[in-house]
């Protein structure tokens, strides 16, 4: 007879357990749904160019006097010297933006044979230049030849471009890279049904800052100063929140 008594106890411990157990599971399933959700995110690269005008440039120059002896490749500088500042005068380059540098000199010994060597002293002189006058600067690059046929020893580098307004420019690309990265989110958000929430996260690539339309990149950036005309691009990468 005990034993009968104690079989429907043991069965309605038994069943409110169960009961007991699936509403928690319920409750804890529903939690996570719930909690889920508002960490959806998507992840989204936005790019932006920004051209942008050089207003600077600036032009490093060198001459050389060389001779058997010291004061021969002095005197022969001093000569050279004087007609190179000349010519970039004279090519309406004011003269407060010419900043001749420090003299240099070396000594070059040169092997004829086992038994006989030559020495040649080198005196050198370089000129650099800085003005926002661009086409005086660039129309004296292509008559530099005409020191060359005198006899001068004056060897140039490329012209650099520069802008003041780099920085602004990068400012303006990295916006507009922002918001392209959220519109593309919000096309493809839309798309599944969702809504786009707030910006959680973002990170800058390098800028590139390439001849105007190239198409050039680099994992460390690109700096151009070969070109009068470039375009800056920024590219982001941004995290936001997805509502469903």
């Amino acid at each position: 007879m005990s034993r009968v008594r104690y079989v429907p106890e043991l069965f309605l411990g038994l069943l409110s357990l169960a009961v007991a157990a699936v509403w928690i599971a319920k409750v804890f399933s529903a939690t996570i749904h719930d909690a889920k959700h508002p960490n959806d995110t998507i992840v989204i690269t936005g790019s932006a160019r920004k051209p942008i005008d050089s207003d600077i440039v600036q032009w490093s120059l060198s001459v050389d006097g060389a001779a058997r002896t010291p004061i021969a490749a002095a005197r022969r500088l001093k000569v050279e010297s004087a007609a190179v500042a000349t010519f970039l005068r004279g090519a309406g380059i004011p003269a407060a933006a010419i900043l001749p540098e420090v003299v240099e000199s070396n000594v070059e010994v040169t092997r004829i044979n086992k038994h006989l060597t030559r020495t040649t002293y080198h005196v050198t002189q370089g000129f650099e230049v800085s003005t926002k006058k661009i086409d005086v600067v660039q129309a004296a690059a292509t008559r530099l030849g005409s020191l060359l046929v005198r006899g001068i020893e004056v060897s140039a580098e490329p012209l650099a471009f520069i802008s003041t307004d780099l920085e602004q420019a990068k400012l303006d690309a990295l916006q507009a890279a922002t918001a392209e990265a959220r519109r593309r989110a919000e096309i493809i958000v839309k798309g599944l049904g969702g809504r786009l929430g707030h910006m959680r996260a973002s990170s800058l690539g390098v800028y590139q800052i390439t001849p105007r339309n190239s198409t050039d990149v680099s994992d460390y950036g690109i700096n151009d100063t070969s070109s009068r005309l470039k375009d800056v691009t920024a590219v982001v990468s941004a995290t936001f929140a997805v509502k469903r």
